[in-house]
């Protein structure tokens, strides 16, 4: 059974599908929500509904506190009867001779691995034991390396010197050639939000940094994938060169390094004379004031440790995460869109709906909440609802207010949006063509007025105060066009449409006239609500006209639901795209050249262009008014000869007026155009015949 569309589906479509796509742009983008879609994809790992990865008991953390630095714990005879405490009283960072005895006392208590979270640069006090111990051990010990560019290393700022390299710990300290290595690196590569979701365990010094492999490219290990090898589980880590994504445990509590000296310590629980060590995987890291080694995460700050402890974890768990792809990401927004639409089409009653809505979102959330619970698999969270939550809410938005205007259909409210005339015409002649789908053709004046940059101004301005600002500029505006007995058409936007003749005309120069008169007294009107804004410390607003007169379909257009008094035609769009050129000549009034005719002996009417508007394929001449009859401007007849000399192709002429009249009217914005145009055309003069005729690209 195939659904029966109603046609206002095909608006429900075109919302569905307009929200969708611009979601997937925005996600695609990481536009305006990018922060908060990790975030989100985050939460799934973070809440308190999130699985935590366990920690495997063959875990240990042995901490560099601050009382394994200080040993202001412990009795005079404890430290008399530890050689490795003597040391460590020495002060950090500690003699590396501390560390040999760190690995023998783990080592012999049958610790399968001892992973030292430090880097041992340079030659310092005790390497030959240190050396020792290593060698001794060297297949269950590993320490840390640096994987840094150029750049971090020597300081030099310069791109050329910007290459990795590998620093590795002292000479001293490193395996002999040929033998299996017991270094691992200690970095971690953060997301572009600078927190670390995942790690590197295998890469090589290029791929790093994000530079392809050579053919020799060394593989190195990290220090979690190293420990892991010491223990005979590299298995356990995955064979990929790339970053790994994992989940995290609850944090591991550090027991403090000292305490492994303390004979009374080291005998009783936990350690047990060291039974505690057997089979563990042992990380030696510094925390609290004596690490400097901070990443953020997820899950707020942590120390480097912590990290590699996770890491170890993770990969002994196997307990790594997979993201969706970008296709599965789109194909999950689109499924939102497509929720909304079904419920759109199938729903009517909006609260049900809107139910529903909020049902179908947390269904949602539970199926992505289950899948990186119990699947390891990350979907995309914030977009598909954003898609399923804007679509469907402003579908219903939308039925709201038109179930509310077709419910106030009454002289009153008609009268709000159109003038008297048209209310008395609907209303006291209900056969005439504003009640019926047809209409007639007339010669009209049609007026368009269009706020500049009101898109840039609505990202900025505070959305209550701006509705004022705006309501308040059409409580003027539209009282201008009532006031020289116009219709108002509509409100597009912030833009506003009226005409004149439409319904009852007096004449063509009467109805052109008034038009123009609504105009200059729309620009006073203007001026004087700039004034109060700025005073109110509220942003002003700068208004294009567009003024044209000819012949329009007027009818009262729709279907028998929905009727709207409009006209159309070809004049209608001219008119509109003479409101778009006043941008292209720095003017607010761009009029026909038939309203130019009917006006001029009333008004005073300046030349601007011989122009082809968008979409059309013949000229048409346009003008701009200055006000009504009176003292002319002395700079005018100036301008109307370099017009002349421009079309006719004395462009060196036509120049040298256009400068004397900006030396008259400094600032004159036309004028500028023109010299500009002249100079251009006199450095490259036209290829085909000149007619004097500028193609506007744009609306």
């Amino acid at each position: 059974m195939f659904l029966k569309l109603h046609p206002q589906h095909r608006l429900l479509t075109m919302i569905c599908l307009s929200f969708t796509a611009i979601t997937v742009l925005f996600y695609l983008k990481g536009w305006l929500y990018g922060h908060a879609e990790r975030s989100s994809r985050d939460w799934l790992l973070t809440n308190s509904s999130a699985r935590r990865s366990p920690q495997n008991p063959r875990i240990v953390f042995l901490a560099i506190d601050e009382n394994s630095i200080s040993l202001d714990t412990l009795f005079a005879d404890d430290l008399a009867k530890s050689p490795a405490l003597q040391l460590m009283k020495q002060g950090f960072p500690f003699s590396r001779e501390v560390y040999a005895h760190v690995i023998n006392r783990l080592a012999d208590a049958g610790a399968s691995a001892v992973v030292f979270d430090l880097v041992f640069p340079g030659p310092r006090d005790g390497d030959d034991a240190f050396r020792s111990a290593l060698e001794r051990y060297h297949d269950k010990v590993v320490i840390g390396s640096n994987l840094v560019s150029k750049q971090e290393e020597s300081g030099d700022s310069s791109a050329v010197s910007n290459l990795p390299s590998y620093v590795l710990p002292t000479p001293k300290l490193l395996p002999p050639l040929g033998t299996p290595s017991w270094v691992g690196f200690v970095n971690v590569h953060p997301d572009a939000d600078d927190l670390v979701r995942r790690v590197f365990y295998r890469t090589s010094r290029l791929e790093f940094f994000g530079y392809p492999p050579t053919k020799d490219s060394e593989e190195l290990l990290s220090l979690a994938a190293r420990g892991l090898e010491k223990t005979g589980l590299l298995n356990h880590v995955p064979a990929t060169h790339g970053q790994v994504m994992f989940r995290y445990a609850e944090e591991f509590r550090p027991h403090s390094l000292y305490e492994i000296f303390v004979d009374d310590q080291w005998k009783a629980p936990p350690y047990n004379r060291g039974a505690f060590f057997l089979g563990k995987i042992v990380v030696i890291g510094a925390t609290g004031q004596s690490s400097e080694d901070r990443v953020q995460t997820p899950y707020g700050m942590m120390i480097g440790a912590q990290i590699h402890l996770n890491a170890i974890n993770a990969a002994l768990n196997r307990d790594f995460i997979t993201e969706t792809s970008t296709a599965a990401d789109i194909a999950f927004i689109a499924a939102g869109g497509l929720t909304a639409w079904m419920l759109g089409a199938w729903v009517r009653r909006p609260l049900l709906r809107l139910l529903i809505l909020a049902a179908a979102m947390f269904l949602y959330y539970e199926v992505a909440q289950n899948l990186a619970n119990n699947y390891d698999i990350l979907p995309l969270l914030l977009s598909p609802l954003i898609a399923t939550g804007t679509s469907g809410i402003t579908w219903s938005a939308w039925e709201q207010v038109r179930e509310r205007v077709e419910r106030q259909r009454t002289r009153r409210a008609l009268e709000r949006y159109v003038s008297k005339d048209v209310v008395r015409e609907v209303l006291d002649n209900p056969q005439s063509y504003l009640n019926s789908l047809g209409g007639i053709r007339k010669e009209i004046t049609v007026l368009f007025s269009d706020v500049r940059s009101f898109t840039t101004l609505t990202e900025s301005a505070d959305p209550h105060a701006l509705v004022k600002q705006l309501n308040e500029y059409f409580e003027d505006m539209v009282g201008i066009v009532f006031a020289n007995q116009g219709t108002l058409d509509k409100f597009i936007g912030d833009a506003v449409m009226a005409h004149w003749g439409s319904i009852m005309s007096q004449g063509p120069e009467i109805d052109a006239a008034r038009a123009i008169t609504t105009v200059l007294q729309m620009r006073r009107a203007l001026t004087k609500l700039n004034l109060g804004w700025r005073k109110r410390g509220m942003p002003e607003m700068q208004v294009g006209f567009g003024v044209n007169y000819g012949e329009a379909i007027v009818g009262n257009l729709g279907c028998e639901a929905k009727m709207e008094v409009s006209v159309i035609g070809d004049a209608v769009n001219l008119g509109s795209r003479l409101e778009g050129a006043t941008k292209e000549y720095h003017l607010d009034l761009c009029i026909g050249e038939k309203v130019a005719g009917l006006v001029r002996d009333q008004f005073i009417v300046r030349s601007v262009d011989l122009l082809i508007v968008k979409g059309k394929t013949k000229p048409v001449e346009i003008f701009t008014v200055l006000d009504k009859r009176g003292i002319e401007p002395p700079w005018l007849d100036r301008h109307e000869e370099a017009m002349r000399l421009y079309r006719t192709g004395d462009f060196a002429a036509a120049e040298k007026a256009w400068r004397d009249v900006l030396t008259q009217a400094p600032g004159d914005g036309l004028s500028e155009i023109f010299i500009g145009r002249c100079a251009e055309l006199q450095a490259h003069p036209p290829t085909t015949p000149w007619t004097g005729v500028y193609e506007m690209k744009s609306k």
